[in-house]
């Protein structure tokens, strides 16, 4: 993987960048959280945040997928994060103001996700033609890793801000990041097969790349694994904010620990499956769901050294999960289709998403932090299960 860096200038720039805006994401993630169940005292609440940012990809991540493949997917990506930038920067903003900082929340919601899902597409289909089809796990590796390590640091910082500036300010982080990723993606340069044909209908285009995930068996077994585990773990992340945060009645120390420890787990779970592909990707991935359910069964137990062991164990069985499933699918699709079937993929996630999100808002609400992680212990149980009995990963080609 380190002989990829030093070979290829723009994934490097692009990777750097990149993790600097995934820092930014971090501190969001659990400063937004913090700053609603301090406002609120409901996590229900702090759900709907989640929530409502879901909408919008669902209605527009397939239109987003057909236009990176026909525009200039790099250019797409910085117009992106220049939007979501200045966007994300209205909420210190407000604060700055004495403004209505919920108010604020709930408004930047929908175009935040609106530009997410355009991002997002372009994302998804720019890293296989920077560094080519025979490196795309070692890519994908390489990105993961760095937003897992974005994401040690990141709710340590997230803490240390909420704090002492408070929750709205600590995103003007998360706007600036976002401004260092575009340009960053200023200074790369992408294929000219980058650019492609314009077709005469962008429904068409929407269509081809549904067919293509539809009718192509392994591919389509591969994102049902992916989106069945993302209806399980997606709101991991709230979870281990109200354990940790004691509801939002304690200080975010620990919350920020979770947080870091499952990104730490991630980290090490995306460096394994870089380092080495599985001769079976369908038991290797079950073997990390069944570590994935232990972490959650340590986090049930809302025990002080329980709650962060729990969420490194839980990042781990999910990193080595997503870089298998994303090289799988790269490896499965052509070039001029990868923006419109990672959108297909990305739009079934989000309906994962959103069924994780909202269960995970009322189970917390209706059964606390111990009821919640139980369940989750039990589903990713019963998903292990699945993966190794009904093998749905194709064999990595070698």
């Amino acid at each position: 993987m380190v002989s990829l860096l030093r070979r290829n200038r723009d994934f490097s720039i692009f990777l750097v960048t990149q993790g600097i805006s995934n820092l930014g994401d971090s501190v969001s993630a659990v400063a937004v959280p913090l700053l609603v169940l301090q406002l609120t005292r409901s996590p229900a609440m702090a759900a709907a945040v989640a929530l409502l940012e879901t909408v919008p990809r669902l209605v527009l991540q397939l239109p987003a997928g057909a236009l990176v493949d026909r525009w200039d997917r790099r250019r797409a990506l910085l117009a992106a994060d220049v939007g979501r930038g200045v966007v994300t920067l209205l909420v210190p903003a407000a604060a700055l103001l004495h403004g209505p900082v919920l108010l604020v929340l709930f408004a930047v919601a929908v175009p935040l996700s609106a530009l997410s899902s355009l991002f997002g597409a372009g994302f998804g289909a720019i890293t296989p033609s920077l560094v080519g089809r025979e490196h795309v796990q070692q890519a994908y590796a390489l990105v993961e890793g760095g937003e897992s390590l974005a994401w040690v640091a990141g709710p340590a910082v997230a803490g240390v801000l909420v704090g002492t500036v408070g929750g709205a300010n600590a995103l003007a982080i998360d706007g600036a990041s976002f401004l260092v990723s575009a340009f960053g993606l200023a200074l790369i340069r992408t294929p000219h097969g980058e650019r492609v044909r314009v077709p005469a209908s962008l429904v068409h285009d929407m269509r081809e790349g549904l067919r293509f995930l539809v009718q192509t068996a392994d591919l389509r077994r591969t994102q049902l694994s992916w989106s069945l585990y993302g209806a399980i773990g997606y709101g991991v992340v709230i979870g281990l904010v109200f354990v940790g945060s004691r509801g939002g009645s304690a200080g975010p120390a620990l919350a920020s620990l979770a947080v870091a420890a499952y990104a730490a787990g991630s980290l090490l779970g995306t460096a394994l499956a870089g380092w080495r592909r599985p001769a079976s990707p369908s038991r290797a991935v079950a073997a990390g769901l069944a570590v994935l359910a232990a972490g959650a069964l340590l986090v049930a137990t809302g025990e002080v050294f329980a709650v962060p062991a729990g969420g490194l164990l839980f990042g781990f069985g999910e990193g080595y999960f997503l870089v298998v499933f994303l090289a799988l699918r790269a490896e499965a699709t052509p070039d001029d289709l990868m923006g419109r079937v990672s959108s297909a993929g990305s739009l079934l996630s989000q309906v994962a998403a959103g069924i994780a999100v909202a269960w995970m808002g009322l189970a917390l609400q209706w059964l606390g932090g111990s009821g919640t992680f139980a369940l989750v212990t039990a589903f990713a149980a019963a998903l292990a299960v699945w993966m190794a009995v009904a093998r749905p990963l194709p064999a990595a080609p070698r």
